[in-house]
């Protein structure tokens, strides 16, 4: 094979190579990656949870882009399909709901995505989510058929357990559920994830608890602080699990939709700029002296098994307790995700920086714009919000390192 190629026109390998699928491959995934950093409103799936009724189904659509959701999961139907377009909503198509079950109904599965092929209101198709135990096989081959039958959307797999999820082949996007709060595992999983993403490079999502907190309370803090933690290692869309609440019978949001909102509000100000990064390249953490519930520690320490800034690194904190995402824009700026590690206390934070930067700006989540930050002194200081997420970036004097 190599020593026909070689003999080939450039022109004519390159038609070889694309109808033998080698550059087919590579320029599909690219063009499957998720456009959006997706807050995405569900009542389950694996079937029709949605109103039936179209003025209810648009009120429900007009109350959850209030609350900042933008994406909803669920079965494709071209009526709510237009009205999600009209509100700019885009559509998780559940394909394992049995009008289109990715293998129990596979002609009309097949049918609707290649009539979805380049649509903008398509987000990307759930396959599944369980514990990816036995199943690893059948969620594979599932991943081939639907990039094979619509290669414009992403093919995404997700499972109850990180440990699992990395045994698919393919996907495009991948996500979990650890509900740590109760059951503990957050930067186990999160290290997990990002060393899939990383290697894989495909983003991922997130499943967790809406009320790990009081409702109406602390609830927001604790929910929005899992989102923010996560960002820092490449999240890029999450879902509240659904266990009723949010949205009630009148189409409006309850006490717990009004929670979602205030944490929702926080990262869509930031999602455009986080999915014009690609997957970190590093995260790092600062000791803590408070925990997560902000509660003295008896000595600092870095949490979780994570990483601290290296010694030799061209940054340093000299304030503040944060998780810190290392990325690059395509300007090929240093760019740093910046998350609390205390949920309920905003940190003002100083860092130190080499000679090499010549600028720093933040990005005004409030404004939409990249504002200059003073260097003062070599130093830069920076206030990260509790239970959100803040983006700094720097220019160095010459070319940035790659």
């Amino acid at each position: 094979m190599r020593h026909h190629l070689a003999r080939l026109p450039f022109f004519a390998l390159l038609v070889t190579l694309a109808t033998s699928g080698v550059l087919h491959a590579q320029d599909g995934k690219s063009q499957r990656q998720p456009k959006r950093f997706a807050i995405i409103f569900n009542k389950g799936y694996a079937g029709d949870h949605f109103p039936k009724d179209p003025a209810a189904f648009e009120k429900m659509i007009q109350t959850i882009k209030a609350a900042n959701f933008n994406v909803i999961l669920g079965i494709y139907d071209p009526q709510r399909a237009a009205i999600c377009k009209k509100h700019d909503i885009q559509i998780f198509v559940d394909l394992v709901a049995a009008p289109h079950h990715v293998y129990k109904n596979v002609d009309a599965c097949k049918k609707l995505l290649g009539s979805l092929r380049n649509d903008p209101t398509v987000y990307g198709y759930h396959l599944w989510s369980d514990n990816i135990a036995g199943t690893a096989p059948g969620r594979s081959r599932d991943v081939k058929n639907v990039q094979e039958w619509d290669g414009t959307h992403p093919a995404y797999v997700g499972s109850y357990r990180m440990s699992k999820v990395s045994k698919v082949i393919g996907m495009d996007a991948f996500g979990y559920y650890d509900f740590h709060w109760t059951r503990g595992g957050h930067w186990g999983h999160l290290n997990q994830a990002f060393n899939v993403a990383r290697a894989r490079q495909v983003p991922f999502l997130r499943y967790d608890a809406a009320n790990p907190g009081l409702v109406g309370k602390g609830n927001p803090n604790r929910a929005g602080y899992t989102i923010a933690t996560s960002i820092p290692f490449g999240l890029k869309g999450y879902m509240y699990h659904y266990a009723g609440g949010i949205v009630n019978a009148k189409m409006e949001l309850d006490a717990l939709g009004r929670d979602v909102q205030k944490v929702n509000a926080k990262f869509a100000s930031v999602g455009a700029e986080l999915m014009k990064l690609g997957t970190p390249s590093a995260v790092y953490s600062t000791p803590i002296t408070r925990d997560t519930k902000n509660k003295p520690l008896p000595a600092a320490v870095i949490p979780g098994g994570l990483t601290p800034i290296p010694k030799d690194s061209w940054f340093q904190v000299k304030s503040g307790e944060i998780l810190i995402g290392v990325s690059k824009d395509g300007g090929k700026r240093d760019v740093l995700i910046l998350a609390c590690h205390n949920p309920y206390e905003t940190q003002k934070v100083t860092f130190s920086l080499n000679a090499g930067i010549k600028k720093a700006e933040g990005y005004d989540r409030a404004k939409g714009a990249w504002m200059a930050l003073p260097i003062t002194n070599g130093q830069v200081n920076v206030g990260v919000e509790d239970y959100a997420v803040e983006l700094v970036r720097f220019q160095r004097q010459g070319p940035a390192k790659q």
